[in-house]
């Protein structure tokens, strides 16, 4: 129970921060910025009590889900670089861009979850 309360403020925290604008701000695209939240929240919470259940290390979560989120975001920016210079013409460089950002969306909440549960697979 004590791990829902951060996993719901992880998911606030990145669903109000897209809503205000941040994924915009980060190189979303404005008619889908806050799609790719909704979609990837869920997402990320899964994969964050997935590896809380299978008692994987604070520590291993962490530098999982960070660096996933890295290859995500570095995935949806080089989409958005080819998909503009194709002039839109580049499909896959699109699909990159926006599942990039679902990605990113649901790396970010699963991170947030990690940080806010260091103690959660420890021995007692």
């Amino acid at each position: 129970m004590s791990g829902l309360i951060p996993s719901a403020i992880a998911a606030g925290s990145v669903l109000i921060a897209a809503y205000y604008g941040t994924n915009k701000a980060l190189g979303a695209h404005p008619f889908w910025d806050t799609q790719v939240a909704l979609i990837g929240v869920p997402i990320g919470l899964i994969l964050a009590f997935a590896l809380r259940a299978l008692k994987w290390r604070w520590s291993t979560r962490l530098l999982t889900f960070l660096v996933l989120l890295t290859i995500a975001g570095t995935a949806a920016h080089q989409g958005r670089l080819e998909f503009a210079a194709s002039y839109a013409e580049n499909k896959l460089a699109g699909q990159l861009w926006y599942f990039g950002w679902i990605a990113s969306m649901s790396f970010a909440t699963a991170t947030l979850a990690a940080i806010m549960t260091p103690g959660q697979n420890r021995q007692r």
